[in-house]
């Protein structure tokens, strides 16, 4: 449902809750201009120029996972690389299971 749906949805309720008896292009008219009108209030009041805290959050947090999963990868290759270099076997022959389990083809 779009939000030009819902504009119509909630104007076609508050006006039946009101008594306003209004035909179909009506309530398609007011919700034409309420939807207008609600697109624009952010250029009105200024907020779209603030900026969102949770999207600053976010950020930050997909920086820090990315960061985390660099670290595992590297964790992880260095074990690889020390188990191959333990058992004589090229790093690429070494698999590591999710139980943190370590195989190796010979």
């Amino acid at each position: 449902m779009s939000n030009y749906d819902i504009w119509k949805d909630l104007i076609a309720e508050a006006f039946e809750d009101q008594g306003i008896i209004a035909t179909k292009e009506q309530i398609q008219g007011v919700a034409d201009w309420v939807d207008g009108t609600h697109e624009n209030w952010s250029t009105y009041s200024g907020s779209e120029h603030i900026p969102n805290p949770l999207s600053a959050e976010i950020d930050n947090l997909k920086k820090e996972i990315s960061r985390l999963r660099d670290e595992r990868d590297k964790a992880n290759e260095d074990f690889r690389k020390n188990v191959a270099m333990r058992r004589n076997v090229n790093p690429c022959d070494v698999t590591l299971e999710g139980n943190g389990h370590a195989t190796y083809r010979p």
